[in-house]
């Protein structure tokens, strides 16, 4: 029998028990009192232990796959996580032997949104020493982290600040740039995107998971431009001649094709008697 968490988010939080039944038919269920199982809301579930403070996609029900996470965990350095802190471990496949192995470990630090497959780099006395370029790209890990793993803990409190400060520089740019910015957001998207985080910063949209799913994608792509961007690496003017190296030049006549040239120029000076030539000389002038 399976029965709700106290201090479930939603119906998607569930405690799992010794007399948990196993979705993989007549298989040997495994003995995994402890651990929680979360349905993210596309539908798929994870698995996670406040006790130990261990995330893992694997279906620890198999006792197998309960063994290499166990494994995992008792080889991590555990007790070196701080408050706000997890660690998210992955199994595979041994393409050699067809069985199960672990993969990586990637630490977690919900209290300054950074993940980092170093435990040291995201620490609370050290993640506010990275560079700009090295924090922008923990936090892009971090928020794809909790893009796929948004049931268990509640949206951090900054992520509202973040997106909201983000998306009115984009709606700016869009309107001090034109045709030339470079944002991954259109102005008409800026004011949609906007409109949806009003409304989920309402207190009704407190505990919603598809909230911090959605918060969560909007911080990826956020965290993504910024690294296209090589952003907090280059002085105002540098960051100038680069956006313009990598603008499209527009292909004056001067560049036409010979044979696409007399084209243009037949239909102008024959079919149209030379008008539109008049006419850009008198705009010109």
């Amino acid at each position: 029998m399976q029965s709700l968490s106290t201090d479930s988010r939603s119906s998607t939080l569930v405690s799992l028990g010794e007399s948990t039944f196993s979705v993989t038919g007549k298989e040997e269920t495994a003995d995994i009192a402890g651990w929680t199982l979360c349905v993210h809301s596309q539908g798929w579930v994870y698995f996670y232990n406040p006790f130990l403070r261990v995330v893992t996609d694997q279906d620890i029900r198999k006792p197998e796959l309960l063994k290499i996470a166990q494994d995992l965990c008792s080889g991590y350095p555990i007790e070196e996580l701080s408050e706000g802190m997890e660690v998210h471990i992955s199994t595979g496949q041994n393409t050699a032997s067809g069985s199960s192995c672990g993969l990586f470990n990637t630490a977690v630090n919900h209290v300054h949104c950074v993940a980092s497959n170093n435990l040291d780099e995201i620490k609370n006395d050290n993640s506010c020493l990275l560079n700009p370029t090295r924090l922008n790209r923990c936090r892009r890990l971090y928020w794809n982290y909790l893009w796929n793993h948004p049931v268990h803990v509640p949206m951090p409190a900054r992520a509202l600040e973040d997106v909201s400060d983000a998306l009115t520089w984009f709606y700016t740019d869009n309107l001090v740039s034109g045709s030339r910015s470079t944002v991954p957001f259109s102005k008409v998207e800026c004011e949609e995107l906007s409109r949806i985080v009003a409304e989920l910063a309402l207190p009704r949209n407190d505990k919603s998971i598809a909230k911090t799913i959605f918060l969560a994608w909007l911080m990826r792509e956020i965290c993504s431009f910024r690294d296209a961007e090589y952003w907090g690496q280059y002085t105002q003017k540098e960051s100038q001649v680069m956006r313009k190296s990598r603008q499209k030049p527009t292909q004056s006549a001067s560049q036409l094709h010979p044979l696409a040239m007399f084209l243009t120029n037949f239909i102008v000076n024959f079919l149209f008697f030379g008008i539109p030539h008049t006419y850009q000389a008198h705009v010109k002038a």
